[in-house]
């Protein structure tokens, strides 16, 4: 997109005139960007920086060794893999004119085993924030779906966002150390670390976006800036104060928080130091969280007990139900040579009929069905098959063997009800 604002113009005749990346500025990239390792396979290993390969017959499979070549320190990992291919972003924090310039550089790093490494640095988008917080993108054009940079396009302004991402070229790269901020940033508390921000979203909240940020920084809040940075809001801010005013050091912000939750949960004093300042964070978290898991076992337990109690309940009122209903039924009994067919005349045979066949007759509770009569049949007291048979109408609804399959005397079986349906008829009425 051509400038067309005055503030736009101004942008992209800066933006000429910055300096191209220095040597030292990518040597520090390539230092600090990308992890070092050392792939060990066997005996041999090779350096992830250089690509060369040694012996090494020490048998160490953690830690870190040097390598022999190049001098740098590596981590050791067990891995058959012969390329290392990763990418990063470098982030150069500086000022032009009367704007916070913040210079993001993809680096690129292409390591092969017995190969010279290779590294793609190429510059892909610049931020320009003034102190009254408007911001100009210049950047790279990216591919459909904004899933890679377009290398060989030219730098444009480009609209930072939309309403589903309202800042979508905030990049969070490594940042080389010699920032320069301005002014009112310096006074706000910015120096040299963006402890963990994302730099664009910190120079941001330091310019009014953020309520909480300056002090938190001021005060060398930083485990709780960068929580509350990321989550955008504090559960109990004014707890901030109480630590401060103790001179207390909050070293890790989302257990803090879970922390202040659990101080709530058992109605414990968020104002006083003597909870908010604990002389060891993860002992009194984990203390209460504990103490928090009994209550909830307890609550559980009688939770269960009762459920338990209202299950008895509706059983016996199921088992009282069912027995009226099968009353007519009991000692009803139809036979045809060596296969015997009876009603299911208890809820227990109806959880004994489902384990021993697989099916769901007593899962389903079929017991408590208003018009249905569940039929065993057997042969020698081996279950063949489960029948339901609707009273309503006097038709076969469904004959089971194991795992809802049919028996070999499935017809057999279907047969001898039929003619036996006056029988069941007459019990019925």
């Amino acid at each position: 997109m051509r400038p067309r604002t005055k503030r736009e113009r101004l942008v992209a005749e800066l933006s000429s005139k910055l300096p191209a990346i220095t040597e030292a500025q990518v040597r520090w990239g390539k230092k600090h960007c990308f992890p070092h390792v050392a792939y060990r396979c066997k005996d041999e290993m090779w350096c992830g920086d250089c690509g060369k390969i040694w012996i090494d017959t020490t048998g160490q499979k953690d830690g870190s060794i040097r390598c022999p070549y190049c001098g740098e320190k590596l981590e050791v990992k067990v891995s058959r893999k012969k390329k290392d291919n990763s990418e990063s972003y470098l982030t150069i924090a500086t000022i032009s004119k009367d704007f916070q310039v913040l210079r993001h550089f993809f680096i690129a790093k292409y390591a092969r085993k017995e190969r010279d490494t290779h590294y793609f640095i190429d510059e892909v988008c610049q931020q320009w924030i003034t102190a009254d917080c408007k911001e100009t993108v210049i950047a790279k054009a990216m591919n459909m779906g904004s899933r890679g940079w377009m290398h060989t396009s030219d730098m444009s302004i480009k609209q930072n966002g939309n309403i589903y991402c309202p800042h979508s070229y905030d990049i969070n790269g490594y940042v080389y150390p010699k920032v320069k901020v301005l002014p009112i940033l310096h006074r706000n508390g910015l120096r040299t670390s963006f402890h963990g921000v994302t730099p664009a979203i910190l120079i941001r909240a330091l310019l009014g976006e953020s309520k909480y940020a300056e002090m938190l920084l001021k005060t060398k809040q930083y485990s709780l800036l960068e929580f509350y940075m990321y989550r955008g809001c504090l559960s109990h801010p004014w707890t901030v104060n109480i630590c401060n005013r103790n001179g207390y050091i909050v070293k890790d912000g989302s257990m803090y928080d879970d922390y202040l939750r659990l101080l709530d949960y058992f109605h414990l004093d968020t104002h006083n130091a003597h909870y908010v300042c604990p002389k060891n964070l993860k002992k009194a978290h984990d203390k209460l969280l504990e103490r928090k898991r009994k209550i909830e076992a307890k609550e559980r337990a009688e939770a269960d007990r009762k459920a338990r109690i209202a299950r008895m309940k509706r059983m016996k009122v199921d088992i009282l139900s069912f027995i009226r209903k099968i009353q007519p039924f009991l000692g009803l009994v139809i036979e045809d040579d060596d296969i015997v067919i009876r009603p299911l005349e208890s809820i227990t045979q109806f959880y004994q009929e489902g384990k021993a066949m697989h099916h769901c007759v007593y899962q389903n509770e079929y017991y408590k069905r208003k018009d249905c009569l569940i039929l065993t049949a057997q042969k020698n007291g081996e279950r063949l098959e489960t029948v339901e048979v609707n009273l309503k109408t006097f038709k076969i609804i469904q004959s089971r063997a194991v795992c809802n399959k049919t028996s070999e005397y499935h017809n057999r079986i279907i047969s001898l009800v039929n003619r036996n349906m006056e029988v069941i008829r007459r019990a019925a009425s």
